[in-house]
Order: C-alpha cells, then sequence, then structure tokens
C-alpha cells in the first residue's frame, strides 16, 4: 500500500504538470494568433503597457502643472509675470498634446474597447480645456482691473489731494461776509463731490458685471455735474487774488476726470475677474473631468489581461 500510494501521489502529479503545460501553450497559442498580424511578441505587449502607463501618468502630472501656473497667471500682479505663467501653462499643455499623440500610436497597436473609449472621453475634455484656455490666458495677461486700481491708488490719488489743496485755498477760515459764506459751501460740495467720484472708482474696479457698473457710472456722472456747477459759480464769486488756485482746482479736476474715465475704461473690460471666474468656475470643472478620465485609463491599462478581445 505504502507502495501503490506513492505511486499514486507521482501521477497526479504527472497530470497537474500536463494540464499546467496545456493551458501554458494555450495562452502562448492565443498571444501568438491575438499579435499575428502586427508581430508582437509577449515582451512587445509588456512593454506597450508600461510605456502607456508612463504616458498617462506623465500627461496627469503635465495637466496639473498646466492648471497650476494658469492659476498664477491669473492671481499675478504684473503683466510680466503673468505673461511668464501663461507661457508655462500653455508649454505644460503642448507636452500633454505630444503625449497623447505618442499614446494614441500605441493605442492603434494594442487595445481594448475600453481603451478607446476613454482614449474619446479624454480628447474631447481635453479639446474644451484647450479652449477654454486660450480665452483665459488671453484674459489672464490683460490685468485691466489691477492696471485701473493701480492708476486710481497712484495718479487718482495725486489729482485728488491737488483738488483738495487748491479748493481749501480758496475759502477763508473764517468767514466774514456772505460771499465768504456762499464760497465755502460751494468748496464743500465740490470737495465732497470730488472725493465720492474717487472712492466710487474702487467699487467700480470690483464690479464683476454690467449692471453694477452702470449704477456707478450713474453716480459718478451726478457728482460731476456738481463740481462743474460749483466751479462754474465760485468764479463769479472768489476775488483776484484767488483765481490761480480755483484754475489750479479745475486743472486738478480735469486730471481726475480723465484717470476716472481712464479707470471706469479699463474696468469696463474686467479680464482679472473674467479670467478669475472663469478659473475657478468652468476650468476648474473639466480639469477635474480630464484627469478623472486619465486615472481611469491608467487603471484600465494596469488592470489590463490576455482574457480581452481587439
Amino acid at each position: 500500500m505504502k507502495i501503490g500510494g506513492h505511486f499514486l501521489t507521482g501521477r497526479k502529479g504527472g497530470l497537474l504538470l500536463l494540464l499546467a503545460g496545456l493551458v501554458l501553450g494555450l495562452v502562448l497559442m492565443w498571444i501568438s494568433i491575438k499579435y499575428e498580424h502586427i508581430n508582437l511578441g509577449f515582451k512587445d505587449v509588456i512593454g506597450i503597457i508600461l510605456k502607456k502607463i508612463e504616458l498617462i501618468s506623465r500627461m496627469r502630472a503635465n495637466l496639473l502643472t498646466s492648471v497650476d501656473s494658469e492659476k498664477s497667471a491669473v492671481m499675478a500682479d504684473t503683466d510680466e509675470a503673468s505673461r511668464a505663467f501663461a507661457d508655462q501653462s500653455r508649454q505644460a499643455a503642448e507636452a500633454v498634446d505630444r503625449d497623447r499623440r505618442e499614446l494614441g500610436l500605441l493605442v492603434e497597436k494594442d487595445h481594448t474597447e475600453r481603451e478607446l473609449e476613454l482614449l474619446r472621453e479624454f480628447d474631447g475634455c481635453w479639446a474644451e480645456l484647450r479652449k477654454i484656455d486660450q480665452v483665459l490666458l488671453e484674459l489672464a495677461v490683460e490685468n485691466t482691473n489691477i492696471k485701473a486700481a493701480n492708476l486710481s491708488f497712484g495718479k487718482g490719488s495725486l489729482a485728488m489731494k491737488r483738488f483738495e489743496e487748491a479748493l481749501t485755498d480758496l475759502k477763508r477760515s473764517e468767514p466774514l461776509s456772505r460771499k465768504d459764506n456762499q464760497i465755502a459751501e460751494l468748496v464743500w460740495n465740490a470737495l465732497t463731490a470730488g472725493l465720492k467720484i474717487h472712492y466710487l472708482q474702487a467699487p467700480h474696479i470690483a464690479a464683476a458685471n454690467d449692471d453694477q457698473m452702470d449704477k456707478i457710472e450713474a453716480e459718478i456722472r451726478q457728482q460731476n455735474d456738481v463740481i462743474k456747477s460749483s466751479l462754474s459759480k465760485l468764479k463769479l464769486l472768489v476775488p483776484k487774488d484767488k483765481q490761480a488756485s480755483l484754475g489750479e482746482a479745475e486743472a486738478a479736476y480735469d486730471e481726475l476726470a480723465r484717470v476716472t474715465a481712464e479707470v471706469v475704461n479699463l474696468s469696463r473690460q474686467n479680464t482679472n475677474i473674467k479670467s478669475f471666474e472663469l478659473s475657478l468656475g468652468r476650468k476648474r470643472k473639466v480639469t477635474a473631468q480630464c484627469d478623472e478620465v486619465l486615472k481611469r485609463l491608467e487603471q484600465v491599462v494596469r488592470s489590463k489581461t490576455f482574457t480581452g478581445t481587439r
């Protein structure tokens, strides 16, 4: 029995080895048939899979690099910095394009239907993302809101200061007559209106839509009418020795009005706010979609077996 037992065990082992050999032979034959028309061996298939994984991983990395650089372009406070970051974003996106083309060539050699499906989905998503970037990056480098703010706080503040000093010189510290009281009242009206106009520049720059800007501009026009009316009446009231100060007040306000008009024009373009909203809104959603598709594609490639069909 003991000898018989050894004989039975050996026979089972031989059968298992025979079955294993048959299975391996069938697998190798299947691979040979599957890739016969493209002359791919087992090592070629493994190499393609590994290269696909490398390309997809690199595409994901460059996609995120492009997005990070785009956000830096949107947030930059100078034209030079915005342009530099925008160029970096475009370069990373071009790297994604190059890897996508190479990935497509590999997919032509070896793919599953799921791979093709995900690759087409990525192509659609990526095309939309590139269109968004074309608009977004052009807006980001304009920096019109930042330019408007710098203009308001710079030349606008200086013009307002000149206007205030010239008006202050028109009134007596101690009014002695009714005319002096009229001058003081007109000076106060003009000065208050000028301060309001300068103040209104900031909310106009920050306004996100045309309706808000329309209301602010209407208020600016009202204050402008107050100043023009006050300066016109002051011409008839101020003494000759104060006419030079009145002339300085008029010149200062003309400068403030020019700055205000330029601030409004730049602010109306609203490129910083538009690019910021586009970056945090539509761009963010499409980016997440593209990255998710690449992630799923990578998982499909990594888990690929030889049980599928072409």
